[in-house]
């Protein structure tokens, strides 16, 4: 189709723009279920659990896969599988109820803070002619008489008084370790007593073991989600949700780049899709080429995390115009997608073809190997990697997921990488 017919007017384009900022939220986890795209199998799981007297739910994974989100769309979810046909705005008779976890928090703390989240309605009769009832809404707290430091015993009586119900605890790994034994002992407690309620806890972590101690007990008692990186199919399902929702046409080559820079990370999906979009819409068209999404990676890098731009400012600063910390560090982040391990380790001879591809000459690991040393032991450069194993057969990983798809994009940004060289970079795999 000619690229004219996607031509609109600056007010259309004032509107597209305006709109994307509801399509794609990469500040803000996605709370609604028309813009939350992938994750079915994780979903149904954790379905499947809570329909299920007994059994309580675990997501974990790393930062930045979509864990808020996917616990933020489970109401509306959950309405929907058990009445077909009901939108988000939805009322379910089942109580679902989301707090977030802070880092001073006790086992005690949490629990108030959600129970104070449900409303009674108290009615109080009068006396006399016309004298209509007094409603006066109470927490549940209040309205139970409940403690101010609430035991396991407390929390599961009124949990029996909830059937149904579904409590979600997110940020989870932000408290204190000692503070989720209890969490485990309530869990083992209410699969025991066969309560019809449902805990959800969701944080950052590799494993179960990381989130939660003590967990060998209750093994039975929890269905563990595991969130990974987005598979690609799922990244496009995003973009191919903002085409419907914005009435715009991402070009092949550009939704594949948008999906490469990602790294199997949503959040890096929504922010350079925002900004591709509003870079076409500049150009008066609905069509987002190659071009709209180098200029988007250019804007996305001032829009990223400022722990993330300061990490990359801190890895890459020296006062010697000659030296490669920038060049070796965007070299990594093409080796942690290349290299295709699942946990995002990559070894030294992944960096050499990405390296050599980038300076445009032969390199050995020689070359930068006093990088990686220093990427990973020298304090002064943030400990932008995590090295493991023994000398010779050392594996690294960036230890903020986050870095290095903002290393790719910082690389297009400052023409470090031309697109037909970031094309050949990503189609490096190891062997």
């Amino acid at each position: 189709m000619p690229e004219d017919l996607y031509a609109i007017s600056e007010s259309e384009a004032e509107a597209i723009s305006t709109q994307s900022a509801a399509v794609f939220q990469p500040r803000a986890p996605i709370n609604r279920r028309d813009f939350f795209a992938g994750r079915w199998d994780q979903l149904t799981t954790i379905v499947d659990a809570v329909s299920q007297v007994g059994l309580h739910v675990v997501i974990y994974g790393e930062r930045g896969v979509g864990k808020t989100s996917i616990a933020n769309v489970l109401k509306p979810l959950l309405i929907a599988f058990e009445e077909p046909g009901t939108d988000d705005d939805g009322e379910s008779e089942r109580l679902i109820v989301k707090v977030n976890a802070h880092g001073d928090d006790t086992f005690s703390d949490l629990w108030l803070r959600a129970l104070t989240e449900v409303e009674i309605v108290d009615v109080a009769p009068r006396f006399g002619f016309s004298q209509a009832d007094i409603q006066e809404r109470k927490s549940l707290p209040a309205y139970l008489g409940l403690p101010h430091e609430l035991s396991i015993d407390d929390v599961r009586r009124v949990l029996a008084k909830l059937p149904g119900s579904v409590f979600i605890f997110d940020e989870f790994d932000r408290i204190e370790k000692e503070q989720t034994k209890p969490f485990t002992d309530l869990i083992k407690c209410l699969s025991d007593y066969a309560i019809d309620s449902t805990v959800v806890i969701v944080g950052v972590s590799e494993t179960v073991t990381d989130l939660i101690e003590d967990h060998a007990s209750m093994v039975r008692s929890i269905i563990q989600v595991h969130m990974p990186r987005m598979n690609p199919k799922e990244l496009n399902d995003i973009l191919e949700k903002a085409e419907a929702a914005l009435n715009v046409k991402f070009n092949s080559i550009a939704a594949a780049r948008i999906v490469q820079i990602s790294q199997g990370l949503p959040h890096y999906t929504h922010l350079v899709g925002q900004n591709s979009v509003r870079s076409a819409c500049a150009d008066r068209t609905r069509l987002i080429s190659p071009e709209h999404v180098n200029t988007g990676c250019m804007k996305a890098v001032n829009h990223a995390h400022q722990s993330v731009r300061t990490g990359y400012q801190n890895a890459t600063h020296s006062s010697h115009p000659d030296a490669l910390y920038g060049q070796v560090l965007l070299a990594c982040a093409i080796a942690a997608f290349t290299a295709q391990d699942d946990q995002g380790y990559f070894q030294a001879v992944h960096v050499v073809q990405p390296l050599s591809t980038i300076l445009g000459r032969e390199v050995q690991i020689s070359t930068f190997n006093k990088h990686l040393t220093e990427f990973s032991d020298d304090e002064k450069r943030g400990l932008v990697l995590e090295r493991k194993g023994q000398q010779r057969s050392y594996r690294y990983r960036f230890r903020d997921p986050l870095m290095p798809p903002f290393v790719i994009m910082k690389g297009v940004s400052t023409g470090a990488v031309s697109e037909e060289t970031l094309g050949r970079l990503f189609s490096i795999k190891s062997q």
